[in-house]
């Protein structure tokens, strides 16, 4: 069981906001029942954000998503919309060069450490503007 973080739990109440309204739009009586992946989704997003809040976004009494909510004493995870990405494995070149460094330090203690990988840098304007006194 996975809480959602606050983002998270906006993104999906935007989500069940607009499922709710095709489900209305779409059942064939006025006063049908609420498919259980709804209320299950509803009753989700209640033990993140507040219970109020939830209910009015989705059109739903407050005191009837309290129930629910009360009545499943875990916390259900909501269904992923896509399959987590799996592990890829990135292999460096083998011909990149291997890494050197370089470090200065000036008479008052100021010091430069450079990290390269070229072959030949260009550090002698850089090592000269660095070791110039100010």
């Amino acid at each position: 069981m996975s809480l959602l973080s606050p983002t998270q739990a906006e993104e999906a109440l935007s989500h069940l906001t607009h499922q709710f309204a095709q489900w209305r739009q779409s059942r064939t009586t006025p006063r049908g029942r609420i498919p259980k992946p709804l209320w299950v989704q509803a009753v989700t997003l209640a033990h993140v954000l507040p219970c109020a809040r939830v209910a009015k976004h989705l059109g739903l009494t407050p005191q009837a998503l309290k129930r629910r909510r009360d009545a499943l004493r875990t916390t259900p995870v909501l269904p992923p919309s896509s399959p987590p990405p799996h592990f890829v494995e990135v292999q460096a070149p083998s011909w990149r060069t291997s890494t050197a460094e370089v470090e200065v330090q000036r008479a008052d203690g100021t010091r430069l450490r450079i990290t390269y990988s070229e072959s030949a840098p260009a550090l002698v304007p850089l090592l000269q503007t660095f070791l110039e006194t100010r």
